[in-house]
């Protein structure tokens, strides 16, 4: 991107920071005015958060607290949450896969149990990147099937095209490749319309009132909320909620999990030819998924060699935890797969390019 291109760019950033805002302060004040303040309670540790084998690693720059099941011995597969979310979104995918693999669902830095670094520019995905390889390597593997989902998957992304070596086998669901979804923003404006909280995160102090304003809210309607929470609302009860409520209500919890949006442009991206894919790769897409377009899932598909996209119909963004039957089939299917699905589509790097690739159907459909 030129020069010309880098001052369109901030603008537009800049401009959008602004005008949603506003909208928020104005919406937080109305409420305030029809609602009262927020009681800032802090909840209590529910019972669905008792029982689970935890413990704490420690890396080179912070400790992460993380949950464990499975043998010790078995094949290492590593769970990334999103945002909002802790290790407690897998909790389906790590008791289904307890039989034969060594699920580890971390806490990413600054999430519920973990360290929380002070310095917002610790929250640059590139440390997320590192605490990803730290993990791996601490854990005493050379390899590792990594299972992301939202913000873990931008994370996860990173560590596929630039520890390649570290990447067995890639699952990311609701989250597209970084590459992709620049180019999801230039064509679509809708998606540019769905991702109007990210300039908003931008911003000091607001978001973190808007999400503890009329008692945490804004995080009640992501998971419950008509438009945005899960279609399957028995897989989110009020007990999960509490937990959640009980993760962010404590104190110092909301800005280190914002400051991640807050340091999104501070980790630019390679040349797109160097994000390309390697490992073979599982794109799971919940079609009902009001932050980010069923196309990402095409759009990042591009840049996988060997890739599978599985759509569930009707799943929320939340997918592994809306439909986790569904989804566990398709992670079990993919794993125990040989079968190459090579991508005749792919963004094929420079190195690369004169080899010749077979073309496959890899889209299905749940």
């Amino acid at each position: 991107m030129g020069l010309i291109g880098e001052i369109i760019q901030s603008t537009y950033v800049r401009c959008q920071q602004i005008l949603w805002t506003t909208l928020t302060i104005f919406k937080l004040a109305f409420d305030r005015l029809r609602y009262g303040g927020s009681s800032g309670i802090r909840y209590e540790k529910p019972r669905c958060l008792e029982g689970w084998q935890e413990s704490y690693i420690m890396l080179s720059q912070v400790q992460l607290h993380y949950v464990e099941t499975g043998p010790k011995d078995g094949p290492l597969m590593l769970f990334i949450h999103g945002f909002p979310e802790f290790w407690y979104s897998w909790r389906f995918q790590l008791k289904h896969f307890a039989d034969k693999y060594r699920c580890i669902a971390i806490d990413q830095r600054g999430y519920n149990l973990s360290d929380k670094p002070k310095d917002m520019m610790d929250y640059r995905t590139d440390f997320m990147v590192n605490d990803v390889k730290d993990v791996i390597e601490r854990l005493g593997y050379k390899k590792a099937i990594l299972v992301s989902h939202d913000w873990g998957g931008i994370v996860a992304w990173r560590v596929a095209f630039i520890y390649p070596e570290l990447v067995d086998k890639m699952i990311v669901l609701n989250c597209p490749h970084p590459a992709g979804f620049r180019e999801i923003m230039v064509n679509f404006s809708k998606q540019r319309l769905n991702s109007w909280y990210i300039y908003m995160f931008r911003t000091p102090y607001i978001p973190e009132a808007a999400m503890r304003a009329q008692d945490y809210k804004m995080l009640e309607s992501s998971f419950r909320g008509k438009k945005g929470g899960l279609k399957n609302p028995k897989n989110f009860t009020d007990e999960d909620l509490q937990a959640w409520k009980h993760v962010f209500s404590q104190e110092g919890a909301l800005t280190p999990p914002i400051n991640y949006y807050r340091c999104l442009w501070h980790s630019p991206l390679p040349k797109r030819s160097e994000t390309y894919i390697n490992a073979k790769t599982l794109i799971i897409w919940g079609t009902e998924d009001p932050f980010l377009i069923p196309e990402c899932a095409e759009y990042s598909a591009k840049y996988c060699h060997d890739v599978q996209v599985v759509k569930i119909e009707g799943a929320s963004h939340w997918v592994m935890q809306d439909e986790p039957e569904k989804v566990n089939k398709a992670m079990r299917d993919f794993l125990e797969s040989n079968d190459p699905q090579p991508n005749s589509e792919a963004v094929v790097p420079e190195s690369e390019r004169g080899m010749t690739t077979q073309r496959s159907e890899s889209n299905s459909k749940l």
